[in-house]
């Protein structure tokens, strides 16, 4: 287990280490206030039975206070009691005050630092990542281990120093009792502990995957209402999250149960622990003395029992716990095995020149058919180039390997001159994508298309442009509250063909030097289609552009048209050129009714 918090502790930045040793020091004041407290009762209880005040801690007393008088002696001894009570409490309340707001800001330092490995993770392995695993990690396995695990394994500690502690009081004054006592608490303690072992084990299994069923669960039925709602699909979706919420709640009522179990079981523990203890004393001494020292143990049980029955369900609560932070480190682990992709580009120059692939290759981890073979292509700076071909002959991989999304298995992809993976982040900086889905923001128009950009900072006239260009103008001066307009999530509230306009103003807002249309015309009508043909034709010369298309309209007048077919380049040329030299391009023509 240490080695998985070691693991998972390496989401924080922050120097843990003192936190917790400094919780274990405050733990061991709190644990030497309770020994005081509880010390402080045999003197006590010695007044009650009129023991010899001149020798022993009495004697002691008196001649600290200068009086042997009864009165004066009770009052002394009952005021230290309450007063290590009163202080230890308040120092109590203080520290668990600042345990707390540690543990939560390193939680929540944790969680941030989780989603940004998740964010920098490379394109393959985001890929292949359910979103309901990312949520159920971010929002329950952190709260598990940092909540359950450890400020659980600090409460651990922190009771044991307050056993240990009493513990040497009793013992001090009587061995053997306390002897006793420890015995029959450990038997039944551990009794207890060795038979619900298993089921922390299972009951936090339960609630880790019925964490994972309800977000699988919920995440069709909501970011796929319009399909659920058309396929009569909404109560299944429901079901299945009532189904795993129901199974949580069951999980979280035996978590509950469990842990209070041990609670009344050590409760009877300690009456038969009292009373064998009671036992010993009036058969090896005198009344008075059994009295006073069974006074002590009894005052000492007031915190003995509550702290073994925290420490026990401590404990459970710890192995219920360990799931989550199993979970969490197996994670880490596997987002540590990959660089982090960094966002700031790591040199001044930019990219400029033609791109070049050569001998690019690409397989996937869990595939042994390469979906890229051995492409040789030249983009010319300032051209458009285009790819077409039909579904699966490699075009969309092709462009994350060029867009620097995926690594190529074989072969290099350089522009001017230099690897785009030596800086990646420089080479982003110069692109402008638009993909076919385009991801909107529940944010307002203008926020959309400069995206992520601080509102403050938007400059206005590279907006306008970028609104002009997309053929924005008209949307916008419909729209009731113009650029500040809401979308709605994801862009719900605008139609296919303005969500692919907008996520073109967004790439022209970024003025890139390479403009990427990844089948960006698709839900288009002819007309808005014909416009944008028309600004992406007049653009050609300013910037690269390379385009993915399955309509050739898109494509007619474009520098360079490659063929792909079976992942790799089968023709290349003008549209003309391609029309009399490939067979499988003149097809795609054809059945286009293009000719």
């Amino acid at each position: 287990m240490l080695d998985k918090l070691k693991t998972v502790m390496s989401l924080v930045r922050r120097p843990w280490r003192g936190w917790m040793a400094a919780s274990v020091v405050g733990s061991v004041i709190i644990a030497g206030l309770d020994m005081l407290g509880v010390a402080a009762m045999l003197p006590l209880m010695q007044v009650v039975t009129g023991a010899d005040r001149k020798t022993g801690a009495l004697g002691f007393i008196s001649s600290a206070i200068g009086s042997t008088e009864p009165q004066m002696l009770l009052i002394a001894t009952a005021s230290v009691v309450a007063l290590a009570f009163i202080v230890k409490s308040a120092f109590s309340i203080v520290f668990r005050w600042w345990l707390l707001g540690h543990a939560t800001a390193l939680e929540a330092e944790a969680a941030t630092e989780l989603m940004r490995r998740y964010v920098m993770a490379p394109y393959a392995t985001h890929r292949e990542r359910k979103l309901a695993e990312v949520h159920r990690n971010i929002s329950g396995a952190i709260p598990q281990t940092f909540s359950q695990v450890v400020l659980g394994i600090l409460s651990l500690a922190a009771d044991a120093l307050t056993l240990v502690a009493i513990g040497v009081v009793l013992f001090a004054v009587s061995p053997w009792a306390t002897l006793l006592a420890v015995v029959l608490f450990l038997a039944m303690g551990w009794g207890t502990q060795a038979g619900l072992k298993h089921r922390y084990g299972v009951i936090g299994e339960t609630m880790a995957q019925s964490d994972l069923d309800a977000w699988a669960a919920l995440m069709p039925g909501i970011n796929g209402f319009r399909e659920s709602r058309l396929a009569a699909a909404g109560s299944v979706f429901v079901s299945r999250f009532a189904r795993a919420k129901a199974d949580r709640a069951r999980a979280s009522r035996e978590l509950s149960l469990v842990s209070e179990l041990p609670k009344y079981v050590l409760e009877i523990g300690l009456v038969v622990a009292i009373a064998a203890v009671a036992v010993l004393l009036f058969a090896t001494g005198t009344p008075d003395q059994a009295l006073s020292v069974i006074g002590v143990f009894a005052a000492g049980s007031t915190r003995i029992l509550p702290t073994i029955n925290r420490l026990v369900a401590t404990s459970g609560v710890i192995r219920a716990g360990q799931v989550g932070l199993r979970i969490l480190s197996d994670e880490v682990q596997s987002l540590d095995q990959h660089r982090d992709y960094e966002e700031y580009p790591s040199a001044v120059r930019s990219y400029r020149g033609d791109i070049e692939l050569d001998g690019v290759e690409f397989s996937f981890v869990d595939s042994t058919e390469p979906v890229l073979r051995s492409v040789n292509v030249t983009i010319e700076e300032g051209q458009t180039t285009a790819f077409v071909g039909s579904s699966g002959a490699g075009k969309s991989t092709l462009l994350d390997v060029i867009l620097g999304l995926l690594e190529p298995t074989a072969g290099t992809v350089r522009c001017g001159g230099r690897e785009i993976r030596a800086d990646l982040a420089g080479w982003y900086a110069g692109l402008g994508v638009v993909p076919q889905d385009v991801f909107l923001l529940d944010d307002s128009l203008e926020s959309n298309i400069a995206f992520a950009e601080d509102p403050r900072s938007i400059d206005r006239a590279r907006l306008n442009r970028a609104l002009s260009m997309s053929q924005l103008d008209e949307l916008v001066a419909g729209l009731p509250e113009g650029l500040s307009t809401r979308l709605g999530e994801r862009g719900v509230r605008m139609s296919g063909g303005q969500r692919q306009r907008i996520g073109i103003a967004r790439a022209l807002y970024r003025e890139p030097g390479v403009l990427v249309l990844d089948e960006a015309t698709s839900a288009l009508d002819n007309v808005t289609e014909h416009r944008l043909t028309e600004t992406i034709d007049a653009l050609s010369g300013s910037m690269t552009i390379i385009i993915v298309a399955h309509r050739l309209s898109t494509v007619r007048h474009a520098d360079k048209i490659v063929y792909m077919a079976n992942g790799s380049v089968e023709s290349e040329g003008t549209f003309d050129a391609l029309v009399e030299a490939s067979p499988g391009f003149s097809q795609l023509v054809a059945l286009g009714r293009l000719v």
